[in-house]
Protein backbone atom coordinates (compact mmCIF):
# COMPACT_ATOMS: atom_id res chain seq x y z
CA UNK A 1 0.00 0.00 0.00
CA UNK A 2 2.74 2.66 0.86
CA UNK A 3 4.77 1.77 -2.33
CA UNK A 4 1.42 2.40 -4.28
CA UNK A 5 0.10 5.61 -2.89
CA UNK A 6 3.38 6.88 -1.80
CA UNK A 7 3.94 10.12 -4.45
CA UNK A 8 0.37 10.11 -5.00
CA UNK A 9 0.25 14.22 -4.03
CA UNK A 10 1.38 14.10 -7.80
CA UNK A 11 -2.31 13.46 -8.58
CA UNK A 12 -3.34 17.15 -7.28
CA UNK A 13 -3.79 19.75 -9.58
CA UNK A 14 -0.09 18.69 -11.23
CA UNK A 15 0.95 18.71 -14.77
CA UNK A 16 2.12 20.91 -17.64
CA UNK A 17 2.70 20.62 -21.21
CA UNK A 18 6.44 20.61 -20.00
CA UNK A 19 7.62 22.89 -22.31
CA UNK A 20 9.31 26.11 -21.26
CA UNK A 21 8.88 29.45 -23.63
CA UNK A 22 12.07 31.05 -25.22
CA UNK A 23 10.83 34.23 -23.94
CA UNK A 24 11.39 33.88 -20.72
CA UNK A 25 12.40 36.76 -18.52
CA UNK A 26 12.94 34.87 -15.18
CA UNK A 27 15.64 36.46 -13.09
CA UNK A 28 17.02 33.98 -10.54
CA UNK A 29 18.62 34.99 -7.08
CA UNK A 30 21.19 33.23 -5.46
CA UNK A 31 19.21 31.89 -2.93
CA UNK A 32 17.24 29.61 -5.00
CA UNK A 33 20.08 27.36 -5.18
CA UNK A 34 19.00 26.17 -1.46
CA UNK A 35 15.22 25.73 -2.69
CA UNK A 36 13.37 25.36 0.72
CA UNK A 37 11.83 21.70 1.10
CA UNK A 38 7.73 21.27 1.48
CA UNK A 39 6.77 22.31 4.86
CA UNK A 40 4.20 19.51 4.76
CA UNK A 41 6.55 16.63 3.26
CA UNK A 42 7.58 15.58 6.51
CA UNK A 43 4.83 16.05 8.35
CA UNK A 44 2.99 13.55 5.71
CA UNK A 45 5.56 11.38 5.46
CA UNK A 46 5.49 10.58 9.23
CA UNK A 47 1.87 9.91 9.10
CA UNK A 48 2.02 7.41 6.25
CA UNK A 49 2.94 4.98 8.64
CA UNK A 50 0.48 5.42 11.35
CA UNK A 51 -1.93 1.83 11.36
CA UNK A 52 -4.58 3.98 12.94
CA UNK A 53 -5.27 7.08 11.86
CA UNK A 54 -8.08 9.12 14.06
CA UNK A 55 -11.84 9.30 12.98
CA UNK A 56 -12.83 12.61 11.80
CA UNK A 57 -14.39 14.31 14.96
CA UNK A 58 -18.47 14.20 14.95
CA UNK A 59 -17.90 10.70 13.05
CA UNK A 60 -18.21 9.90 9.39
CA UNK A 61 -20.41 12.28 6.56
CA UNK A 62 -21.95 11.09 3.30
CA UNK A 63 -21.67 13.74 0.54
CA UNK A 64 -23.43 13.43 -2.37
CA UNK A 65 -23.21 15.19 -5.54
CA UNK A 66 -25.58 14.59 -8.67
CA UNK A 67 -25.62 17.07 -11.81
CA UNK A 68 -27.21 15.88 -15.21
CA UNK A 69 -27.14 18.14 -18.73
CA UNK A 70 -25.25 20.42 -16.55
CA UNK A 71 -22.68 23.67 -17.96
CA UNK A 72 -18.84 22.54 -18.08
CA UNK A 73 -15.65 24.69 -18.78
CA UNK A 74 -12.91 22.50 -20.43
CA UNK A 75 -9.93 24.39 -19.06
CA UNK A 76 -7.40 24.66 -21.80
CA UNK A 77 -3.65 24.59 -20.80
CA UNK A 78 -2.06 28.33 -21.13
CA UNK A 79 -0.45 31.14 -19.17
CA UNK A 80 -1.32 31.52 -15.28
CA UNK A 81 -0.19 35.11 -13.60
CA UNK A 82 1.71 34.79 -10.61
CA UNK A 83 0.55 36.33 -7.63
CA UNK A 84 2.49 38.60 -5.58
CA UNK A 85 0.43 37.41 -2.41
CA UNK A 86 1.71 33.92 -3.29
CA UNK A 87 4.64 34.16 -4.95
CA UNK A 88 6.46 37.63 -4.05
CA UNK A 89 8.54 39.81 -6.32
CA UNK A 90 12.08 39.06 -7.67
CA UNK A 91 13.66 40.90 -5.08
CA UNK A 92 11.82 39.17 -2.06
CA UNK A 93 10.56 35.62 -3.70
CA UNK A 94 8.65 33.35 -1.76
CA UNK A 95 6.33 29.61 -2.73
CA UNK A 96 9.12 28.38 -3.92
CA UNK A 97 8.92 24.82 -2.32
CA UNK A 98 10.98 21.76 -4.07
CA UNK A 99 8.48 19.61 -5.64
CA UNK A 100 7.82 19.07 -9.24
CA UNK A 101 6.43 21.48 -11.37
CA UNK A 102 3.73 22.85 -10.47
CA UNK A 103 2.33 20.82 -7.32
CA UNK A 104 3.08 23.40 -4.72
CA UNK A 105 5.73 25.35 -5.11
CA UNK A 106 6.89 27.14 -8.29
CA UNK A 107 10.97 27.26 -9.23
CA UNK A 108 11.87 31.33 -9.82
CA UNK A 109 13.97 30.05 -12.98
CA UNK A 110 10.20 29.32 -14.48
CA UNK A 111 8.66 32.73 -13.48
CA UNK A 112 8.31 35.70 -16.21
CA UNK A 113 9.22 39.16 -14.94
CA UNK A 114 8.21 42.69 -16.26
CA UNK A 115 10.05 45.40 -14.67
CA UNK A 116 9.95 44.53 -10.55
CA UNK A 117 7.16 42.06 -10.75
CA UNK A 118 6.44 38.53 -11.66
CA UNK A 119 3.93 38.23 -15.27
CA UNK A 120 3.65 34.53 -15.83
CA UNK A 121 5.10 30.76 -15.40
CA UNK A 122 7.32 29.84 -18.11
CA UNK A 123 5.26 26.96 -18.91
CA UNK A 124 1.74 26.02 -20.00
CA UNK A 125 -0.32 24.90 -17.31
CA UNK A 126 -3.96 23.58 -16.18
CA UNK A 127 -5.00 27.17 -15.38
CA UNK A 128 -5.05 29.46 -18.03
CA UNK A 129 -8.60 31.58 -18.46
CA UNK A 130 -9.42 29.90 -21.92
CA UNK A 131 -12.67 27.90 -21.14
CA UNK A 132 -14.68 26.69 -23.89
CA UNK A 133 -18.17 25.90 -23.22
CA UNK A 134 -19.89 22.17 -22.79
CA UNK A 135 -22.45 20.04 -21.29
CA UNK A 136 -21.76 16.98 -19.06
CA UNK A 137 -22.96 14.66 -16.14
CA UNK A 138 -21.50 13.99 -12.80
CA UNK A 139 -22.56 11.67 -10.21
CA UNK A 140 -20.75 10.90 -6.64
CA UNK A 141 -20.69 9.76 -3.40
CA UNK A 142 -17.76 10.18 -0.66
CA UNK A 143 -17.83 9.34 2.63
CA UNK A 144 -15.27 11.41 5.06
CA UNK A 145 -14.89 8.99 7.91
CA UNK A 146 -10.83 8.90 8.48
CA UNK A 147 -9.30 12.62 9.92
CA UNK A 148 -6.06 12.63 8.62
CA UNK A 149 -3.55 10.50 6.44
CA UNK A 150 -2.51 7.08 7.79
CA UNK A 151 -1.53 3.62 6.41
CA UNK A 152 -5.37 2.76 5.93
CA UNK A 153 -8.09 4.93 5.55
CA UNK A 154 -12.41 4.37 5.87
CA UNK A 155 -12.65 7.52 3.67
CA UNK A 156 -14.91 5.98 0.41
CA UNK A 157 -14.97 7.29 -3.46
CA UNK A 158 -17.26 6.44 -6.19
CA UNK A 159 -17.34 9.19 -8.63
CA UNK A 160 -17.94 8.91 -12.88
CA UNK A 161 -18.39 12.09 -14.89
CA UNK A 162 -19.50 12.07 -18.56
CA UNK A 163 -18.37 15.15 -21.00
CA UNK A 164 -17.12 15.76 -24.37
CA UNK A 165 -14.32 17.66 -25.97
CA UNK A 166 -14.83 21.06 -27.00
CA UNK A 167 -14.42 20.53 -30.26
CA UNK A 168 -17.20 17.48 -30.04
CA UNK A 169 -14.38 14.93 -31.55
CA UNK A 170 -15.06 12.96 -28.22
CA UNK A 171 -16.75 11.84 -25.44
CA UNK A 172 -15.17 10.94 -22.34
CA UNK A 173 -16.03 9.16 -18.98
CA UNK A 174 -13.80 9.41 -15.79
CA UNK A 175 -14.18 6.94 -13.02
CA UNK A 176 -12.73 6.75 -9.55
CA UNK A 177 -13.30 4.51 -6.87
CA UNK A 178 -10.56 4.16 -4.46
CA UNK A 179 -9.79 6.60 -1.22
CA UNK A 180 -6.00 7.49 -1.63
CA UNK A 181 -5.08 6.75 2.00
CA UNK A 182 -2.19 9.21 2.12
CA UNK A 183 0.37 11.66 0.05
CA UNK A 184 3.58 12.74 0.00
CA UNK A 185 4.47 16.23 -0.20
CA UNK A 186 0.99 17.44 1.91
CA UNK A 187 -2.06 15.36 3.08
CA UNK A 188 -4.80 13.87 1.13
CA UNK A 189 -6.39 13.53 4.92
CA UNK A 190 -7.05 10.00 4.23
CA UNK A 191 -8.27 10.75 0.67
CA UNK A 192 -11.41 12.39 1.50
CA UNK A 193 -11.62 16.23 3.44
CA UNK A 194 -14.48 18.43 3.77
CA UNK A 195 -14.42 21.89 5.27
CA UNK A 196 -10.80 23.18 4.51
CA UNK A 197 -8.80 25.60 2.32
CA UNK A 198 -6.33 24.29 -0.25
CA UNK A 199 -3.95 25.76 -2.93
CA UNK A 200 -2.59 29.61 -2.38
CA UNK A 201 -0.90 29.89 0.26
CA UNK A 202 -1.71 27.08 2.28
CA UNK A 203 1.24 24.66 0.84
CA UNK A 204 -2.16 21.99 0.21
CA UNK A 205 -1.88 21.49 -3.40
CA UNK A 206 -0.45 23.74 -6.60
CA UNK A 207 -0.26 27.61 -5.63
CA UNK A 208 -0.58 28.57 -9.22
CA UNK A 209 -4.75 28.16 -7.75
CA UNK A 210 -5.71 30.68 -5.28
CA UNK A 211 -6.13 29.85 -1.64
CA UNK A 212 -9.89 28.72 -1.38
CA UNK A 213 -12.93 27.32 0.50
CA UNK A 214 -13.15 23.62 -0.11
CA UNK A 215 -16.54 22.21 0.82
CA UNK A 216 -15.45 18.96 -0.02
CA UNK A 217 -12.23 17.06 -2.36
CA UNK A 218 -10.96 13.94 -2.93
CA UNK A 219 -7.87 12.35 -4.29
CA UNK A 220 -8.32 8.24 -5.62
CA UNK A 221 -7.20 5.43 -8.15
CA UNK A 222 -9.46 5.80 -11.05
CA UNK A 223 -9.58 5.28 -15.36
CA UNK A 224 -10.22 6.78 -18.34
CA UNK A 225 -12.84 5.90 -21.08
CA UNK A 226 -12.56 7.55 -24.40
CA UNK A 227 -15.36 6.99 -27.05
CA UNK A 228 -16.65 4.29 -24.90
CA UNK A 229 -13.09 2.20 -24.54
CA UNK A 230 -10.66 2.30 -21.70
CA UNK A 231 -7.54 3.94 -22.40
CA UNK A 232 -6.03 4.82 -19.05
CA UNK A 233 -6.60 2.56 -16.03
CA UNK A 234 -4.92 2.71 -12.40
CA UNK A 235 -4.73 6.37 -12.93
CA UNK A 236 -4.70 9.19 -10.92
CA UNK A 237 -7.52 11.41 -10.07
CA UNK A 238 -8.63 14.57 -7.97
CA UNK A 239 -11.76 16.20 -7.76
CA UNK A 240 -12.54 19.25 -5.59
CA UNK A 241 -15.81 21.58 -4.58
CA UNK A 242 -14.72 25.11 -3.93
CA UNK A 243 -16.27 28.52 -3.67
CA UNK A 244 -16.10 30.60 -7.12
CA UNK A 245 -12.73 31.43 -7.82
CA UNK A 246 -13.05 32.91 -11.49
CA UNK A 247 -15.22 36.66 -12.19
CA UNK A 248 -16.26 36.93 -15.64
CA UNK A 249 -14.37 33.56 -16.75
CA UNK A 250 -10.76 35.20 -15.12
CA UNK A 251 -9.08 32.87 -12.45
CA UNK A 252 -8.17 35.65 -9.50
CA UNK A 253 -5.61 36.05 -7.33
CA UNK A 254 -5.89 35.68 -3.21
CA UNK A 255 -7.60 39.07 -3.32
CA UNK A 256 -9.86 38.74 -5.44
CA UNK A 257 -11.60 35.49 -4.06
CA UNK A 258 -14.82 36.35 -2.10
CA UNK A 259 -16.93 32.97 -1.96
CA UNK A 260 -19.33 33.90 -4.30
CA UNK A 261 -20.52 30.67 -6.28
CA UNK A 262 -19.87 27.04 -6.10
CA UNK A 263 -18.22 24.69 -8.82
CA UNK A 264 -16.60 21.01 -9.09
CA UNK A 265 -12.88 20.91 -10.34
CA UNK A 266 -12.14 17.87 -12.17
CA UNK A 267 -8.31 17.18 -12.75
CA UNK A 268 -7.15 14.21 -14.23
CA UNK A 269 -3.15 14.15 -14.52
CA UNK A 270 -0.63 12.40 -16.37
CA UNK A 271 0.63 9.64 -13.95
CA UNK A 272 -0.91 6.06 -13.30
CA UNK A 273 -0.42 4.27 -10.27
CA UNK A 274 1.84 1.34 -10.73
CA UNK A 275 3.95 -1.01 -8.37
CA UNK A 276 6.37 1.22 -7.05
CA UNK A 277 4.44 4.20 -7.10
CA UNK A 278 3.16 6.78 -9.55
CA UNK A 279 4.36 6.31 -13.47
CA UNK A 280 4.08 9.07 -16.23
CA UNK A 281 1.34 8.05 -18.06
CA UNK A 282 -0.38 10.78 -20.65
CA UNK A 283 -4.04 10.39 -20.95
CA UNK A 284 -4.84 9.30 -24.49
CA UNK A 285 -7.46 12.16 -25.19
CA UNK A 286 -7.05 12.86 -28.40
CA UNK A 287 -7.83 16.67 -28.62
CA UNK A 288 -5.25 18.93 -29.54
CA UNK A 289 -6.46 22.50 -27.70
CA UNK A 290 -4.68 24.71 -30.54
CA UNK A 291 -6.92 25.77 -32.75
CA UNK A 292 -9.27 27.22 -30.11
CA UNK A 293 -6.28 28.37 -28.39
CA UNK A 294 -5.31 30.42 -31.40
CA UNK A 295 -9.24 31.58 -31.76
CA UNK A 296 -8.67 32.77 -28.32
CA UNK A 297 -5.56 34.55 -28.64
CA UNK A 298 -6.59 36.53 -32.68
CA UNK A 299 -9.75 37.53 -30.67
CA UNK A 300 -7.78 38.94 -27.64
CA UNK A 301 -5.36 40.50 -29.87
CA UNK A 302 -7.97 42.38 -31.92
CA UNK A 303 -9.16 43.74 -28.66
CA UNK A 304 -5.64 45.57 -27.47
CA UNK A 305 -5.26 46.94 -31.19
CA UNK A 306 -8.39 48.30 -30.89
CA UNK A 307 -7.54 50.56 -27.59
CA UNK A 308 -5.84 54.31 -27.46
CA UNK A 309 -1.77 54.10 -27.37
CA UNK A 310 -0.25 54.78 -24.02
CA UNK A 311 1.03 52.88 -21.51
CA UNK A 312 -1.74 49.82 -20.54
CA UNK A 313 -1.80 49.32 -24.43
CA UNK A 314 1.85 48.72 -24.08
CA UNK A 315 1.55 46.40 -21.01
CA UNK A 316 -1.00 44.24 -22.68
CA UNK A 317 0.72 43.80 -25.90
CA UNK A 318 4.14 42.87 -24.23
CA UNK A 319 1.83 40.40 -22.12
CA UNK A 320 0.21 38.98 -25.03
CA UNK A 321 3.80 38.04 -26.86
CA UNK A 322 5.04 36.30 -24.06
CA UNK A 323 2.15 34.09 -24.20
CA UNK A 324 1.98 33.41 -27.98
CA UNK A 325 5.67 32.66 -27.23
CA UNK A 326 5.08 30.40 -24.61
CA UNK A 327 1.97 28.66 -26.38
CA UNK A 328 4.21 28.35 -30.12
CA UNK A 329 7.30 26.30 -27.69
CA UNK A 330 3.85 24.33 -26.18
CA UNK A 331 2.61 23.36 -29.81
CA UNK A 332 5.87 21.89 -30.77
CA UNK A 333 6.57 19.68 -27.79
CA UNK A 334 3.22 18.40 -28.21
CA UNK A 335 3.45 17.33 -31.76
CA UNK A 336 6.87 16.41 -30.87
CA UNK A 337 6.02 14.03 -28.57
CA UNK A 338 2.82 12.74 -30.62
CA UNK A 339 5.29 12.14 -32.83
CA UNK A 340 7.47 10.12 -30.64
CA UNK A 341 4.19 8.22 -29.18
CA UNK A 342 5.04 10.46 -26.13
CA UNK A 343 2.04 12.04 -25.64
CA UNK A 344 -1.57 11.06 -27.36
CA UNK A 345 -3.15 14.72 -27.78
CA UNK A 346 -3.89 16.81 -24.42
CA UNK A 347 -2.29 14.83 -21.72
CA UNK A 348 -3.91 15.98 -19.22
CA UNK A 349 -7.73 16.69 -18.17
CA UNK A 350 -8.68 19.41 -15.77
CA UNK A 351 -12.70 20.18 -16.41
CA UNK A 352 -15.20 21.88 -13.88
CA UNK A 353 -18.92 21.96 -13.14
CA UNK A 354 -20.55 24.82 -12.26
CA UNK A 355 -23.29 25.18 -9.14
CA UNK A 356 -23.59 21.56 -7.84
CA UNK A 357 -25.74 20.64 -5.47
CA UNK A 358 -24.53 18.86 -2.43
CA UNK A 359 -26.42 16.79 -0.08
CA UNK A 360 -24.76 15.92 3.17
CA UNK A 361 -25.91 13.10 5.53
CA UNK A 362 -24.26 12.56 9.05
CA UNK A 363 -23.82 8.73 9.28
Amino acid sequence: MKQIFGLLALATCLVSFGCASSGAQAKTKPSSDSTPATGLGAYTKAHAMNPSPPDRIGGPIEIKVSVKGGSTRWNQPGPRQLDPAVFGTPEHPIGWEQTPFPLVGIPISMRQTMGDDYTIVDHATPFSDWLPVGVGDLEMTLIDATAIDGRKTKDQVAFVATFQAPDKSHTYRVEADMALPHGKFYPTFGGVVTDHLLHGATGLGSRLMPTEYTYVAFWAKGRLFVDGQLTNDNHLVHMMITEGVRKKGKLQSDSGVTGVGRVVHLMVPPYKLGPKGPEKSPLKTGYLPFPYVKKEMMAAKKKIMGMPDGPEKKKMMAEMMATKALMMHTKEHVIHAMKEGKMFGQPFLHVMFGNPDIQVTHK
